[in-house]
């Protein structure tokens, strides 16, 4: 449970930024709106434990809790080579940390990712600015606009669900990060202005820090 509850406020650490950021920027996020990003992570999760269940079940020459371990450490390092790589840019806004220093970006619909599946013609882009999900410029992000945010936080979910099922994590832990999530973006948009921009420099290392530790842990 607490190993679980961990891995639950890493993994919704990026929507406490995501949160902040809208607020900085006067875009409310709507409790329905919360519920559909929510969904979407908790879906991801689903998906993503069940195959890496599957993939327990086939593994032969390493353990799974091994193979889980290292690939939680993998996405942690990953997470802070690029925090560290960004130190001295504007942060990533979906997911985001610490866009609420209040940095300015003078391109303010460049392309953070773009993924191309081929056999769907399906593109997805999400842009780098906070304000860019808020198609319509209401200051409002609603029910449509929210997939985006949702399909860009889940994404990280989805890699440490197959890893959480690898070192036998359990199925609770989708209940945990999907009503974590839906916390952290609230408290976000409370606290927009309220916490210094020193503090938040320092928020954006640990979601890859805390992978890694439970990582190391698993592993121990």
């Amino acid at each position: 449970m607490g190993m679980a509850m961990i891995l639950a406020l890493a993994l919704s650490l990026d929507g406490f930024g995501v949160g902040m950021a809208y607020g900085l920027k006067r875009i409310r996020i709507p409790l329905s709106s919360m519920m559909i990003i929510g969904f979407c992570t908790a879906l991801a999760m689903t998906v993503s434990m069940y195959c890496g269940h599957l993939i327990t079940s086939q593994l032969t020459v390493i353990h799974p809790g091994i193979l889980g371990a290292v690939v939680l450490i993998a996405i942690g390092l990953y997470q802070l080579i690029q925090t560290l790589r960004n130190r001295a840019e504007l942060p990533e806004a979906v997911p985001v940390m610490v866009a609420s220093v209040g940095q300015r970006d003078d391109n303010p619909y460049r392309t953070l990712f773009s993924i191309n599946l081929n056999f769907f013609g399906l593109v997805i882009q999400v842009l780098q600015t906070p304000d860019a999900a808020d198609i319509d410029g209401s200051g409002v992000i609603t029910l449509n606009e929210s997939l985006l945010l949702g399909v860009a936080l889940s994404l990280d979910a989805f890699a440490s669900g197959v890893a959480a099922a690898l070192t036998g994590i359990f199925w609770y832990v989708i209940g945990m990060v999907t009503l974590m999530q839906v916390l952290m973006i609230f408290t976000g948009q409370v606290l927009t202005g309220r916490l210094p921009a020193s503090v938040m420099a320092r928020v954006r290392y640990l979601p890859g820090i805390v992978l890694i530790l439970i990582g190391s842990l698993k592993i121990i």
